[in-house]
């Protein structure tokens, strides 16, 4: 019953996901798109472990460049004041940063040998693909389909490694640097070091963001037998989550004696304190005293972590605010928007509105600089009388810059043609566009996923266009 309730949930799962089914279509047909959901999992996860090693690649070779000339500027200050201890260090050697390196290629070490990391979606992934091969109602789906996939995961898990690895070998670097050189009068070298460790360690932590993203196809299949009971069973039983949490109700199978074996018992705690430290009442005082200390300390360390975090800087770096943009791809870091402004109807101009499209460049989480343009559209003189004509349009440059909340302040240069115009031949002359200087305020409020914005500008070139143009301009948009 189980492995019937799973096909029938795995073949409505699939129909959702490719194309409609029309009702003339026939079970044979229908269990095609069972039997090919390995095939399809497995291109998406080639595709997906391509792109992912690739990204890794070009990080690590940029991060690791900076480091070593930021290593190399380290020696060249310390080789005045302790050039053996440069020489120890191997402060800028190519070496080093080459075994970095190694940890990226598999034909130059072992992935099996680096420490497993704990993956979610691995470990979900792993117990569900064998769960599936196990029961008889699927065995349409080969075992060599079944293990191309397993092994695949199992890329994904050397991947997974590598990157902790590389993370822990860039922190004991940095470790070392900072035990050694404290006090070598290079601070000011060695921060500019630190901030490059902490970027990089960022743009790991993406990384594996990534790996960690179920992709739409895992997405579904997990949906589906997450509702069959028998794999419910299953997981808590055979996953590595489930073998390391033993809950209530996952322990029919186990010996209750064999959970608690190795574990004290407070009596023994207790006794063995008594036996190295004495049962007289002025121990038992230090005991007590030195629990107080305990905690004091522990409360004064655990207020330091609290602020530190509250300002956004590293534990190990106090006073450092990082840029949380820096790791980010440059497509990522990317603005798009939209803007309107309206014009009512005077002596030259019919209604019109300025439609424009901006692409904004993320700098930092409050700076924003970007390009633009507009279109002017008219719409005639009034609503007895609309006529839809082109009465313009403009190039943008702007720059944002967060205050505080949802205010910003806003700038930027901006060059138009206000003119009518049929055909863009007409455009072309530069001394028929009329400049812009913009200074104003916005307000940028979230809906969403997206920001609804609100700007107030004033145009301090207003006088010198011809016609004279509004000094004030309000425009309401939307950026994604």
């Amino acid at each position: 019953m189980p492995s019937r309730l799973l096909l029938i949930l795995l073949v409505l799962t699939l129909i959702c996901s490719t194309s409609p089914v029309s009702a003339q279509d026939t079970p044979p047909s229908r269990m095609d798109q069972v039997l090919s959901f390995p095939d399809k999992l497995s291109r998406s996860l080639a595709t997906q472990q391509s792109k992912l090693a690739g990204k890794l690649d070009r990080q690590t070779e940029k991060y690791l460049q900076r480091l070593l000339r930021q290593e190399k500027k380290l020696r060249r200050k310390l080789d005045s004041k302790d050039s053996l201890m440069a020489n120890q260090l191997g402060l800028g050697s190519d070496s080093l940063v080459n075994s970095w390196k190694n940890v990226l290629s598999a034909d130059s070490i072992n992935i099996s040998s680096l420490p497993a990391q704990y993956s979610g979606k691995l470990d979900s992934m792993n117990t569900a693909l064998k769960f599936l091969k196990e029961q008889p109602g699927l065995n349409g789906i080969s075992t060599a389909q079944y293990d191309k996939l397993m092994q695949q995961y199992g890329g994904l898990q050397g991947q997974l490694n590598q990157t902790e690895q590389l993370k822990k070998l860039v922190q004991e670097r940095k470790q070392l640097l900072m035990d050694k050189l404290a006090n070598s009068g290079v601070s000011k070298q060695l921060k500019q070091y630190q901030k490059q460790v902490f970027y990089y360690q960022q743009q790991l932590q993406e990384y594996r963001a990534a790996l960690e993203n179920p992709q739409m196809l895992e997405k579904k299949a997990l949906e589906v037998l997450s509702k069959v009971p028998a794999f419910r069973k299953y997981f808590d039983k055979f996953s590595q989550l489930g073998s390391m949490f033993r809950l209530p109700g996952q322990t029919e199978d186990m010996d209750p004696s064999a959970m608690l074996a190795g574990l004290q018992t407070r009596q023994n705690v207790l006794a063995e304190l008594n036996n190295r430290l004495g049962g007289s009442a002025n121990t038992q005082q230090a005991m007590a005293n030195g629990f107080k200390e305990g905690q004091s300390e522990l409360s004064s360390l655990k207020s330091k972590l609290t602020s530190s975090l509250n300002r956004g800087e590293p534990v190990d770096m106090p006073g450092f605010k990082p840029n949380t943009e820096k790791s980010k791809s440059f497509l990522k870091r990317l603005e798009l928007g939209t803007n309107m402004q309206s014009t009512r109807a005077n002596n030259y101009f019919p209604t019109t509105s300025d439609l424009g499209l901006s692409v904004g460049y993320k700098l930092n989480p409050k700076s924003i600089i970007g390009i633009g343009a507009s279109y002017k559209v008219g719409w005639g003189e009034s609503i007895r009388k609309i006529r839809v004509t082109h009465e313009g349009m403009g190039l943008r440059t702007f720059f944002d810059w967060k205050i505080k909340g949802k205010i910003w302040a806003t700038g930027g240069g901006e060059w138009n043609y206000r003119s009518r115009f049929d055909n863009l031949s007409v455009v072309k002359s530069i001394s028929q566009w009329q400049q812009s200087a913009l200074l104003g305020m916005q307000m940028k409020q979230s809906v969403g996923k997206y920001k609804a914005t609100a700007s107030l500008l004033y145009d301090a070139l207003w006088q010198n266009q011809v016609p004279k143009a509004q000094p004030v301009l309000f425009r309401v948009g939307y950026n994604f």
